[in-house]
């Protein structure tokens, strides 16, 4: 029984993740330190850089956080806790084209996110750019 009640209580801890939001009140970002993760905890970003507005759908294999539209210099990001097969991916809706890609994976993360420090919140960036419509 007490390994149940355990097992369950991992899974509320490891599974918490929070929608993306806007980075205008970066205080939200300060009190993520608060969470007790076995492992890192994380922010991912994504920042529009088109002139167009974007449609940005991120999800994972327990998240679905939803259609968020970014316009230019808007941003979005999330916030979770990291398990070892934690992965995100996001779908991105720019006028008529669709492209889809892993914004987070531990893989991707020892290579293109910010290095461990002991309890600090770890980030990811992922900026989009691209030519004219």
């Amino acid at each position: 029984m007490k390994s149940l009640f355990f097992l369950s209580f991992y899974l509320v801890i490891i599974t918490n993740a929070s929608p993306i939001t806007n980075t205008q009140t970066v205080s939200l970002i300060y009190n993520t330190t608060k969470k007790a993760c076995f492992f890192d905890f994380w922010t991912v970003y994504i920042y529009n850089g088109i002139k167009d507005p974007i449609i940005v759908h991120v999800q994972s294999g327990d998240d679905d956080l939803g259609n968020h539209t970014l316009t230019l210099n808007n941003n979005g990001n999330w916030s979770f806790c990291q398990t070892l097969a934690t992965l995100y991916y996001a779908y991105f809706y720019w006028n008529s084209m669709i492209v889809v890609f892993d914004v987070f994976h531990i893989h991707t993360s020892q290579r293109y996110c910010t290095r461990w420090k002991f309890r600090k919140v770890r980030r990811c960036f992922w900026i989009l750019f691209g030519g004219s419509s």
